[in-house]
């Protein structure tokens, strides 16, 4: 996801649009909970061309926007899986984007007000890292605009400030969530044709990008939530819990870490001979009543010639790796009169993303 600029700046007024990729999680090995309340994980993250679009506007005059404002478009999404989304039902404080802007304007110094269209197409609460996505490409698109303008603030006058460091971008990623650091860094790679897949550890601060093959894939989501505290809350009781324990002490789920040399190595496989496993997908198969949901989805890829299927993070949307585009697209069109939400995508290129327009 290099950077590039198509157009120049007009009248002192510049827009900037992303489309802002989801991830899943071909795999996803949760550790025990640590001290500070999160949890260490192994996995293999994976962007796909499922993408919201994010317009920023802003005026670098006298006469620009009196104060940051986010507009939020949730029309491509079905109604069961938007309602969330309701800007009556959703403080600006708690939108990740409004709360990026902020973040970045505090650190910079960055005094100049900024409206944000968001498109939705990446459901929320599914798993998925839109909001995630999102928060990184606020961050981006801010630093570009922080680099253009001449304004106010520290500096005084119509100094230019320069953009701000990589490393310092990063360490907001992480204070805004603990997926927002692996899209900050998808879009810094110099090899944008095939590394839009890594091996994430710690509580997803440590991020290795890696080689991979292209592929093709489905998400279904099924229009329900799936809150990642309860999810982990969940995770943790079933640990404990009369299904999670074994003779030894340990639970099913320390079973089948796999180690990341084994992961990244079985990334290149046939996904027919993938050895993957999500620990959450582990839980909610045996937890009613969604574990006749995702069986049924599960079920339902399969069937349609999925070579793996998987839970992607905490769920709820689950996923299937088809042998060609041609065969994603068709299988989703079937899911789709099935399921709320059935949508083909394939890789993410990391290539030019972000355009000044």
């Amino acid at each position: 996801m290099a950077l590039t600029l198509r157009a120049t700046l007009l009248n002192n007024r510049t827009s900037i649009k992303i489309d802002t990729p989801c991830k899943v999680n071909l795999s996803l090995s949760v550790g025990e909970r640590r001290e500070d309340g999160f949890h260490n994980v192994k996995s293999i993250f994976a962007a796909f061309t499922l993408c919201d679009t994010l317009k920023f506007e802003t005026d670098f005059g006298a006469d620009g926007y009196n104060d940051d404002e986010i507009l939020l478009d949730a029309s491509e999404l079905p109604r069961v899986l938007s309602d969330t989304l309701d800007p009556y039902r959703l403080p600006p404080e708690k939108n990740i984007v409004y709360r990026s802007i902020k973040l970045f304007k505090h650190e910079s110094g960055f005094d100049k007000a900024v409206k944000v269209h968001i498109y939705k197409r990446i459901p929320p609460a599914a798993g998925l890292g839109g909001g995630s996505s999102d928060a990184a490409a606020s961050l981006l698109a801010m630093n570009r605009l922080y680099g253009l303008c001449g304004f106010s603030g520290k500096l005084g006058g119509d100094q230019k400030p320069p953009a701000l460091e990589p490393q310092k971008l990063l360490r907001m990623a992480e204070q805004l969530g603990s997926d927002v650091p692996f899209f900050l860094e998808l879009a810094g790679q110099r090899q944008p044709e095939n590394r839009f897949a890594a091996f994430v550890s710690g509580r997803g601060e440590h991020i290795e990008f890696a080689a991979a093959p292209y592929l093709n894939i489905v998400i279904v989501n099924p229009g329900i939530e799936s809150g990642t505290k309860e999810a982990f809350a969940l995770l943790d009781k079933a640990r404990y819990g009369a299904y999670g324990e074994n003779e030894g002490g340990k639970t099913f789920l320390s079973e089948k870490t796999l180690s990341k040399s084994d992961l990244l190595a079985a990334l290149q496989k046939n996904p027919a001979e993938w050895p993957f496993n999500n620990d959450f997908l582990t839980v909610f198969l045996k937890t009613p009543p969604q574990n006749e949901i995702y069986n049924a989805i599960l079920q339902d890829l399969t069937g349609q010639g999925a070579l793996f299927c998987g839970l992607s993070g905490s769920g709820s949307s689950c996923f299937g790796i088809f042998s060609s585009f041609d065969l994603a697209k068709s299988a989703a069109g079937r899911l789709s009169g099935r399921w709320p939400l059935a949508k083909a995508a394939h890789s993410f290129s990391a290539g030019s993303f972000l355009t000044l327009c």
